[in-house]
């Protein structure tokens, strides 16, 4: 963005994009089955006005399908290549918000659990867009971008095989990641996230979202030019683990499964 934005009012109407409050665009160029970011400081409001009544008049799907999606932004900012002090105490707030209260938010629209879903959101807007995000978004943008699926819905399901990707890479952080959202479990070894890992992907199910590709895609055909157009997203550049077209590929069959 070459100019100065006049001055901007935003209201979010979900909780989970954090778009009311980071440096991120997203939109979707039609023709190219792609979306692209836009990515500038000028984006950044100068106010933001977080109002959870709005979400009063959303889906159960889609309140848990946004949350998700601002669980995705705090851990991957949280174990991002460009993680800081600050964006790292964000993400945790988010976190901890999102295990107190997606449950009661889901099941009996509670109003302090959706006020603090919201927060949430916010918390996690702000992790992101200091820390950047990682594989998981840049397959999300580009599976959404070709086959108009619902955002926050692909990281119900592309989120844990993320995760196990990246493991070996911030398994310290990862560690920590599970530590708050079971803080009745121990964590201390990589079999012990593997598990916490598989314990996310039984609630993202109890939540009542999908949690496979096959239950979303027709068949495996889009995978490899969804990989192909993932690898050049900007969000790869701050994933912990490299990762080529057949590692996103090998994320995705997992996904699959």
């Amino acid at each position: 963005i070459e100019r100065p934005l006049p001055p901007m009012i935003f209201l979010p109407t979900t909780a989970g994009s954090g778009s009311d409050l980071s440096q991120f665009c997203i939109i979707t160029d039609m023709a190219r089955k792609l979306k692209i970011s836009i990515i500038s400081r000028s984006l950044i409001p100068n106010i933001s006005i977080i109002d959870p009544d709005f979400l009063d008049t959303k889906s159960t799907a889609l309140i848990v399908d946004s949350a998700i999606d601002a669980l995705a932004h705090a851990i991957e900012s949280f174990i991002s290549r460009a993680a800081s002090p600050f964006s790292e105490s964000q993400a945790r707030l988010a976190l901890q918000l999102w295990r107190d209260n997606i449950d009661k938010a889901a099941e009996v629209r509670s109003p302090t659990a959706l006020e603090n879903l919201s927060l949430a959101s916010a918390a996690a807007g702000m992790s992101f867009s200091n820390a950047g995000l990682g594989a998981g978004h840049a397959l999300a943008h580009a599976l959404g971008g070709r086959l108009d699926l619902r955002h926050g819905m692909m990281h119900s399901i592309l989120l844990p095989a993320v995760m196990r990707f990246n493991r070996k890479h911030c398994l310290p952080k990862l560690a920590e990641v599970m530590s708050i959202l079971y803080p009745e479990r121990l964590f201390t070894c990589e079999d012990d996230v593997l598990g916490g890992i598989e314990n996310l992907e039984k609630h993202f199910a109890a939540l009542g979202v999908p949690v496979r590709l096959r239950g979303v895609l027709q068949d495996q055909s889009p995978l490899r030019s969804v990989c192909e157009a993932a690898v050049h997203d900007a969000c790869m550049v701050t994933n912990p683990r490299s990762a080529s077209v057949e590692d996103l590929l090998r994320i995705c069959e997992e996904a699959w499964q």
